[in-house]
């Protein structure tokens, strides 16, 4: 990821800013993350309350091979444990307090202990939120985790309100040629540098996206780096943007979609500025 973003942060610069409207929405980090505990069902559920318009979340397999919604592929963070969920049974991680961790006064309180929180597999989401539309990324570099996320996806004929997201290139591959281009994607790390690289070099006329959606990192983003994208028919989404100026920046820049830890404030910010 360093190296990722020391290339990507090379690559983007330039000034210029086009005027132009954009329709703006709300990628729900984790559900509301910042606020309750990450990944879990009360998340999700505040985060649609608060004007979320995708949830986004990270999968992983469990042992017996059951798409698991968590970004760490241990349980430290969340439920205070090292174990791994690839070593994990679902009827063992079901077990499993995930609000066990979650603290908002730096560790005074817990107040989600005990609350029956669990983490949820990905049939639990889709079958929570039929309707609903979701940003999922395959965090392992596991072709088999792509499989059975495509088999969950088609099981549930999710494919229209689903897009895809994986930093990496082997796993990334895998699932869109298992799909065949019915599910959205978003860029691997790879694609990204490929795609800054000829942006920044004046190549960027012969760059042809293989993906559906660039996610990019808040900082060094631009307006003129997200028109390059945008030109190409490529959706550009912001993460992680949590500070409100920085929130009232990314809508500046025109992007498609803004991913953060506490939806409420993007949804205010684009009342503010008339996007909703």
């Amino acid at each position: 990821m360093k190296i990722f973003m020391r290339a990507l942060a090379f690559c983007v610069f330039c000034v210029g800013y086009c005027n132009q409207a954009f329709s703006i929405e709300i990628l729900a980090h984790r559900g509301a993350s910042g606020e309750y505990p990450q990944s879990t069902r009360l998340a999700f559920d505040r985060a649609l309350e608060q004007g979320a318009d995708i949830l986004e979340l990270d999968v992983h397999l469990s042992k017996d091979y059951f798409v698991i919604i968590n970004h760490d592929s241990d349980l430290k963070d969340n439920v205070g444990i090292s174990e791994k969920i690839a070593d994990l049974t679902l009827g063992e991680i079901k077990t499993l307090d995930a609000g066990h961790e979650f603290t908002l006064d730096n560790g005074n309180s817990y107040p989600f202990r005990g609350q029956g929180l669990t983490l949820l597999t990905l049939n639990e989401l889709f079958e929570r939120y039929p309707d609903g539309y979701f940003n999922i990324e395959i965090k392992p570099n596991d072709k088999t985790l792509s499989e059975t996320l495509w088999q969950v996806i088609a099981d549930y004929r999710m494919e229209q309100q689903v897009t895809v997201a994986s930093q990496h290139s082997k796993a990334m591959k895998h699932f869109r040629e298992l799909s065949g281009g019915q599910v959205r994607t978003s860029a691997t790390i790879g694609e990204l540098i490929e795609a800054s690289l000829a942006w920044s070099t004046g190549f960027g006329w012969a760059f042809q996206p293989k993906f559906d959606v660039a996610q990019l990192p808040y900082s060094i983003t631009t307006k003129p780096y997200v028109r390059f994208f945008q030109k190409k028919g490529v959706a550009v989404d912001l993460w992680t943007v949590n500070n409100e100026d920085h929130i009232e920046r990314s809508i500046s820049l025109g992007v498609d979609g803004i991913i953060g830890d506490y939806p409420g404030r993007i949804y205010r910010a684009l009342v503010d500025a008339g996007e909703r």
